[in-house]
């Protein structure tokens, strides 16, 4: 998996395959269940750890029919959960849709982006979110309007097990291209300089605590720069952990909850895992 993740780390897996329409997924699920195979959905690898000893399962990537894109009016685009968030935000652009500027840069899929409710400057999808197909974790499919998704920090009430998203429809609004590559060009700005984009890294590694910054409270312990391998706290943002080259998940995680438990100790937060560690 270290092939397929962001963080360039992670064991083997027993199986990876690109599903391209619903007959395929169904297929793999239902197979998957006849034979007790755990299985679980990537989008672009990002946002995850996956342990040294790999996961023990099949993993699904939605490509095909999951990554289409197409607008329905004025204001509305329907997108596939497989897409890449820069490939939706270029498509928006290219119609005259604003508000999905921020995401661009995301290494991220919109299927991930909703089910995290992944955010950025300011922003974050659920607030464009107008309603989500996915197939529940009984297996059947329904489209779920935005009033009944919970949505919250980091968070969405769709991460359940089994579930899968298979398309978002968003809601944006009119705006002229080159403000919005304006916009773009600013996010990108900001993103370089303040995240460690020439090292693999999975993301900010923690979430924020209430009330507060996770890479504030890492920073004012003095971690930056702390190693343990080739698993490095970022010098540029306390809240990265970057690969040097060969990091292993075991140092990874041995990093974390050193800092995690130092904080502890010191300031009485505990810092939970904005990563998802597979295991």
């Amino acid at each position: 998996m270290r092939h397929f993740t962001t963080f360039r780390i992670g064991g083997r897996v027993f199986a990876l395959l690109d599903v391209r329409n619903d007959e395929q997924l169904e297929e793999v699920i239902a197979l998957c269940e006849v034979y007790g195979i755990p299985w679980r959905i990537l989008g672009r690898g990002s946002n995850i750890l996956v342990r040294d000893l790999g996961f023990d399962g099949v993993v699904l990537r939605l490509r095909g029919d999951f990554a289409t894109v197409k607008r329905l009016d004025e204001t509305r685009v329907e997108l596939g959960a497989g897409t890449s968030l820069q490939e939706a935000v270029e498509f928006c652009v290219r119609q005259g849709l604003g508000g999905c500027e921020f995401l661009f840069g995301v290494p991220g899929t919109v299927g991930g982006a909703v089910l995290l409710n992944a955010g950025c400057f300011g922003g974050e999808v659920g607030n464009l979110v107008e309603k989500v197909l996915w197939r529940n974790g009984e297996g059947q499919r329904e489209w779920k309007e935005r009033e009944k998704i919970n949505f919250s920090y980091r968070y969405s009430d769709l991460k359940q097990e089994k579930a899968v998203i298979l398309r978002v429809v968003l809601q944006l609004f009119p705006q002229e291209p080159d403000r919005s590559r304006e916009m773009i060009k600013r996010f990108s700005y900001l993103r370089k300089n303040a995240q460690p984009l020439d090292r693999p890294s999975a993301g900010s590694i923690f979430r924020n605590p209430p009330g507060d910054y996770a890479a504030r409270l890492i920073e004012g312990m003095g971690f930056k720069g702390l190693r343990l391998g080739q698993a490095q706290v970022s010098p540029k943002h306390a809240n990265f952990i970057v690969n040097l080259g060969n990091a292993t998940a075991s140092q990874v995680e041995g990093l974390m909850e050193w800092i995690r438990k130092e904080i502890y100790r010191e300031k009485g937060v505990w810092l939970e895992n904005e990563v998802e560690v597979w295991q």
